[in-house]
């Protein structure tokens, strides 16, 4: 069957049709209220948000052409902006401010649209207010005297990058339910930019129709499993999202009869019988988030409940990693081979510039950046305290006041003006007592970071103090820690392994003993950026409280002979390695380029070892740095921000 008002995928508006299915799902079942799209282009973010007010608006009952109200949350929002709200009231002893229950508390008693422009970019207060709602039955908000009790019933829109699921914590990324990707989205100007809305669905979404009961049959929570047994690491959020979009499907299938009824008007017949989902559902849900798995049944004509787009090239298997450049190629694989894992299989190219990401067509991607991810927290990085208190970090609330160091002046005669009638009255100065006084709650201090992988077989008789000596002396000066990551070092207990340790400076004397240390035999050098990325994501993610400025510096000559999956296994396998080690090592630059050069800045010193003189270069441009070299040292930069020559 074919469900009312869908498209012929082949059609140009296939995508926004799409789109607004997963919009009426998210409208129609409460369950559903995350919406995450991968890739969508900014300048169509308000069409999106303001078709999904409207959806919200017409499935509360709200007034004909009347949105729901929308809130937007980037990375400047704070706790005070989520939970409470200053309210100026007139009484009968003059204006006095009072608090009252915040947007995302729902004081209004309808659902409400949370947009989110840059998931990624969003500020701590923002992801765990995310975690805490999405998907809850209840939510209760304590603060500033302020005790109110609520069903959740608001909507998340959210867009990122594919890229940029590596920075996000799996629990908030669990939480959205429908993922779509819409790199490629153009909506139509006018009322309907995702095109007009069937009757049906209008129906549906009406307050005054009936919702039936949906039940689960046997068969449909089978597919579910047989769709997401491939899945590792989702957990049951992924299996239980599935099956609820699959029910809203039901719904926007059900009996025309019931869609008729109204609601609360007499039924002359026998009540509406229960809708079930079947593995029709179940297989137009994964065709919805183009959730491909190797073992996902195909659904028969008779069955299918609309027609899809053709599942997208590369969909379902792990995005390939980036083939060095030609040169690169040709000189590693010339070398002397060495032995290690026996599946050493070609990964294949990256895509052409132009060319969607495969990542971009999973609703997974977080799954292809490694293990990385999965690291992430919704904990404030640790700090180091320097300088006065009153200059740590940006404003984020106000507390009764400790001490004197930090005051809020307004927030104090904010207090003081509460009791100003019973204290003297209207007339004369305004009385503060040591209980009015307020004090700035401030984040933590923004810090700078050095990460430096050394790799320790790259030396031979090469001093390569001159070319890390500028960068040691800038984090010295900058106070910023230092993360020491050692690929190749000998004596290492597993030398399969890279190791890594933060110091808190430069004196710390373990950064004296890592420079001086011997070389050894094997080289992670994929595994030893692998670590390195890992570091930066938890520092990066946190954009409120998290570091101004980072540098990396990979000191190496690019010959990376152990592969990452046997640095992560611990096992070395049969037959030559070839390329595959360099190729990984290419592949994790990749994701630490992704990371942003906003305030993430690369370098590799290259010792210029023949004859691979090119590999240092390749691995610089998958860094998106630049390369220092030995010829470069005499003419090596003062501090880092002097300019260095590109790979």
């Amino acid at each position: 069957m074919r469900a009312t008002g869908d498209q012929d995928p082949d059609e140009p508006d296939g995508d926004l049709r799409r789109l607004l299915t997963v919009l009426v799902s998210a409208a129609l079942e409460p369950s559903l209220a995350g919406v995450l799209l991968f890739d969508l282009p900014p300048e169509h973010l308000p069409a999106v948000s303001r078709t999904f007010a409207h959806l919200l608006g017409r499935s509360t009952g709200h007034p004909p052409g009347r949105p729901a109200p929308r809130t937007v949350l980037d990375s400047a929002t704070v706790d005070e902006d989520l939970w409470i709200r200053l309210r100026v009231r007139r009484g009968p002893e003059g204006i006095g401010f009072t608090f009252g229950p915040g947007p995302l508390a729902e004081p209004d008693g309808g659902p409400r649209l949370v947009v989110v422009p840059d998931l990624a970019r969003l500020s701590l207060p923002g992801q765990r207010a995310a975690v805490q709602l999405l998907g809850s039955d209840t939510a209760a908000l304590e603060h500033s005297g302020i005790r109110h009790h609520w069903r959740p019933r608001a909507r998340w829109l959210a867009c990122c990058r594919s890229e940029d699921a590596a920075l996000l914590s799996p629990h908030l990324l669990d939480r959205f339910a429908l993922r779509l990707a819409a790199p490629d989205l153009r909506p139509h100007p006018g009322p309907d930019p995702l095109g007009p809305l069937p009757a049906a669905w209008a129906t549906a979404l009406a307050p005054q129709t009936p919702r039936p009961r949906v039940t689960l049959t046997d068969e449909a929570a089978s597919a579910v499993l047989d769709l997401l047994d491939e899945q590792e690491g989702g957990g049951n959020r992924r299996a239980l999202a599935l099956a609820r979009i699959a029910r809203a499907l039901s719904r926007l299938d059900g009996p025309a009869d019931a869609a008729r009824t109204p609601h609360g008007a007499p039924q002359d017949g026998p009540p509406v019988t229960p809708l079930p989902v079947t593995p029709a559902h179940v297989d137009h849900a994964a065709r919805l988030i183009r959730l491909r798995t190797p073992h996902r049944p195909e659904a028969r004509p008779e069955q299918a409940p609309d027609r899809e787009p053709p599942e997208p090239p590369g969909a379902g298997r792990p995005l390939p990693r980036p083939e060095p450049p030609r040169g690169a190629e040709q000189e590693a694989g010339t070398g002397v081979p060495v032995h290690g894992p026996e599946s050493a299989q070609p990964l294949g190219p990256a895509a052409a510039p132009g060319e969607p990401s495969p990542a971009a067509n999973l609703p997974y991607p977080e799954d292809t950046a490694g293990p990385g991810h999965r690291e992430a927290t919704l904990r404030v990085p640790a700090r180091r305290d320097a300088g006065a208190r009153a200059s740590r970090g940006p404003v984020i609330g106000v507390r009764r006041a400790r001490d004197l160091w930090d005051p809020a002046p307004v927030r104090t005669a904010m207090e003081a003006a509460k009791y100003r009638a019973v204290r003297g009255g209207t007339e004369g100065p305004l009385v503060i007592v040591p209980a009015d006084l307020r004090g700035y709650v401030r984040a933590p201090e923004p810090v700078r970071m050095l990460t430096v992988v050394l790799d320790h077989t790259c030396r031979g008789g090469w001093d390569w103090y001159p070319a890390l000596e500028p960068f040691l002396r800038w984090a010295y000066v900058t106070r910023a820690s230092v993360h020491v990551v050692e690929v190749g070092g000998g004596g290492e207990p597993d030398e399969l392994r890279a190791r890594a340790f933060t110091a808190r400076s430069t004196r710390d004397p373990r950064i004296a003993a890592a420079l001086a240390r011997r070389p050894g035999r094997a080289t992670p050098l994929a595994h030893g950026l692998d670590l390195a990325g890992q570091a930066l994501r938890r520092a990066l993610r946190h954009h409120s409280a998290g570091p101004v400025e980072a540098f990396l510096v990979v000191a190496t000559d690019g010959r990376g002979n152990v592969p990452l999956a046997v640095s992560r296994s611990g096992r070395p396998g049969r037959g030559p390695v070839r390329r595959t080690g360099v190729d990984d090592a290419v592949a994790v630059a990749e994701h630490i380029r992704a990371l942003g050069r906003s305030r993430l800045r690369s370098v590799v010193v290259d010792p210029g070892r023949p004859p691979y003189t090119r590999l240092p270069a390749a691995l610089a441009e998958a860094l998106g740095g630049g390369v220092v070299g030995r010829a470069d040292e005499e003419d090596a930069p003062g501090a880092p921000d002097r300019e260095v020559r590109h790979g």
